[in-house]
C-alpha cells in the first residue's frame, strides 16, 4: 500500500469520524451518511482489496492505467468527500430532525396505503419478469419498461414500509423476503441491497427499528440472494433476466444461482473468487485514474459547461421533447470515455469521479462542497416534518445515496422518481384530508395499527 492510499484512507476515516461526532447517536440514519459511506466501499475498500495480486489480474478495467494515477485519484476524490461532509455539516443538517408523532403515523398508515400502492407495482413487476421493464432488453424503447424502470425499486420498498407501517414488526423478515425476492427477480444485485437498506432506515426513522435478529437475518438474506444472482450469471449468464422468462422461472433460477456458483467455482480454478468479483464489481477509481493519467499525456479537460447541461437529462421526455437529440451532450462519461480515450467498458464513474475531466481538481472539490451544501438543506426540509410524501422523499433520498456508483446524474434522477411519487402522495393526502381529520383522534383497535415507537 503506497503513502498516496494511506492519505487517501485516513481522510476517509477523518470524514466518517466527522459525521458520528456532528449528527450524534442517530448520524446512521440520514441519506448523506449513507452516500459518505458508499464512497468508503467504492472509493477506499475497493482499490485497497485490488492491490493484493491474487485480485488484481482479475481486473480488466485498470489495462493501461498506472497505479499512481489510480491512487492520485483515490485521494483526490476522498478529499472531495471530506470537503463535501464539512460543507455539510457548516449547514447545520441536524436543526431539522424531528421525531415522528403519534398522529404523524397514524396520517401516514392511512395516506400511504399498501394495497395501492402494491397496486401500482403489480403492472411494473409483470412488465420487468417479461423482458420489458426495469433490466429488460426492451425497456428503453417501451413506455410501460421506461416507467417500470424509474419507478419499480423505489415503489417495491415504498410498498414494504406501509405494510409494516400498519401491521408491525412481526411481519419484517417475510415483507423483507418477499421484497427482496422480487428485486432479486430483476436480475440486478444492487436494488436488493438499496431496498434492504432503504427499508430498515424508514422504520428506524418512525421509531420502529427492527431488532438485531432481524438486521441479522436481513444481512443473511441479502447475502444469499447476491449470490443467488452471481451464479445464475455464471452459469446462464443475462439472457434469463433480459427476456420474457416469467417470475417463476427467475425464481427457480436463483434458487439452483448458489449450487450452480459453487459447482462453477469448484470446477475451474481459473476463474476469479467472489472476493475478487466483488471488489471489481465495486471499483470506484479507475474511471478518474484514467482521466488523470490522459491529462498528463497533454489531453485537454473538457469545458465545464456540460457539468450543468448534463443534469438536465432529468428533465421528462414529456416536458423536453428533444431532449434524446442531444447526444452525449447529455452523457458526460460518454464524453468522457471518447475524448480521453479510455476502454469502452462498464466504468463505474461514481458521485466524486464523474465529472473528473470537466472538472480541475481545485474546481472539483469546490464542486462537491457546493454539494454537500445543497444537500443538508435539503435533508433540513425533508425532516422539517414527517409527513407521508416526506417519506417518500426519503426513501428516494436513500436508494439515490445508493446508486453512488451512478454518479450525480443518476442520484438526480432517481431523486426526480421520489418526487413524483411524492407529489402523488400528497394530492391523496389533501383529498384524504376530511376523512383523516374525523377519524385521527379514534384510537388504533387492541392488536391492530403501528407498533408504539421504541
Amino acid at each position: 500500500m503506497t503513502v498516496t492510499q494511506l492519505t487517501a484512507l485516513l481522510v476517509q476515516v477523518v470524514t466518517i469520524a466527522l459525521l458520528r461526532h456532528r449528527l450524534g447517536r442517530y448520524w446512521l440514519r440520514r441519506p448523506v451518511t449513507i452516500l459518505v459511506l458508499a464512497s468508503v466501499v467504492y472509493d477506499g475498500l475497493s482499490p485497497m482489496l485490488l492491490d493484493l495480486p491474487s485480485i488484481r489480474i482479475w481486473n480488466n478495467y485498470r489495462n493501461g492505467i498506472q497505479q499512481q494515477f489510480v491512487d492520485s485519484a483515490m485521494l483526490l476524490m476522498s478529499v472531495g468527500m471530506l470537503a463535501f461532509t464539512i460543507a455539510y455539516l457548516l449547514a447545520r443538517p441536524e436543526r431539522s430532525d424531528p421525531a415522528p408523532s403519534e398522529a404523524d403515523i397514524r396520517i401516514a398508515v392511512k395516506v400511504l396505503d399498501w394495497r395501492w400502492l402494491a397496486c401500482a407495482c403489480a403492472p411494473l413487476a409483470v412488465l420487468t419478469y417479461e423482458g420489458r421493464g426495469y433490466n429488460g432488453a426492451a425497456a428503453a424503447t417501451a413506455v410501460g419498461g421506461d416507467l417500470a424502470s424509474t419507478f419499480f425499486i423505489v415503489l417495491v420498498v415504498l410498498t414494504a414500509f406501509s405494510f409494516l407501517l400498519r401491521h408491525g414488526n412481526r411481519w419484517f423478515i417475510p415483507v423483507l423476503t418477499v421484497q427482496s425476492l422480487l428485486l432479486a427477480a430483476a436480475g440486478e444485485r444492487t436494488p436488493v441491497i438499496m431496498d434492504a437498506v432503504t427499508l430498515i432506515l424508514l422504520m428506524s426513522y418512525v421509531g420502529n427499528r427492527p431488532s438485531r435478529r432481524q438486521l441479522r437475518v436481513t444481512l443473511a438474506l441479502t447475502l444469499l440472494l447476491i449470490l443467488s444472482i452471481t451464479g445464475v450469471r455464471v452459469e446462464q449468464g443475462r439472457t434469463l433476466f433480459t427476456t420474457d422468462s416469467g417470475l417463476t422461472a427467475r425464481i427457480e433460477a436463483l434458487g439452483s444461482g448458489i449450487t450452480a456458483l459453487t459447482s462453477s467455482s469448484g470446477a475451474s480454478q481459473a476463474g476469479p473468487g467472489l472476493l475478487a468479483q466483488a471488489a471489481v464489481r465495486l471499483d470506484g477509481v479507475d474511471f478518474a485514474g484514467g482521466i488523470l493519467q490522459a491529462e498528463s499525456l497533454g489531453q485537454s479537460r473538457l469545458s465545464a459547461t456540460y457539468v450543468p447541461e448534463s443534469l438536465l437529462l432529468a428533465v421528462p421526455s414529456v416536458l423536453w421533447s428533444s431532449k434524446l437529440s442531444h447526444g452525449n451532450a447529455l452523457n458526460p462519461m460518454g464524453l468522457e470515455l471518447n475524448d480521453f480515450g479510455l476502454q469502452q467498458v462498464g466504468f463505474l464513474p461514481g458521485f466524486t469521479g464523474m465529472y473528473m475531466g470537466f472538472l480541475s481538481p481545485p474546481w472539483l472539490i469546490i464542486f462537491l462542497a457546493l454539494l454537500g451544501a445543497l444537500s443538508a438543506w435539503g435533508e433540513r426540509l425533508l425532516f422539517r416534518s414527517c409527513t407521508p410524501a416526506r417519506i417518500a422523499l426519503l426513501a428516494g433520498a436513500v436508494d439515490a445515496a445508493l446508486g453512488f456508483e451512478g454518479g450525480l446524474q443518476g442520484m438526480v434522477i432517481a431523486l426526480r422518481s421520489a418526487l413524483f411519487i411524492a407529489v402523488v402522495v400528497k394530492l391523496i393526502e389533501v383529498a384524504r384530508a376530511p376523512y383523516t381529520l374525523r377519524r385521527g383522534r379514534k384510537r388504533w383497535p387492541t392488536g391492530q395499527g403501528p407498533e408504539p415507537a421504541s
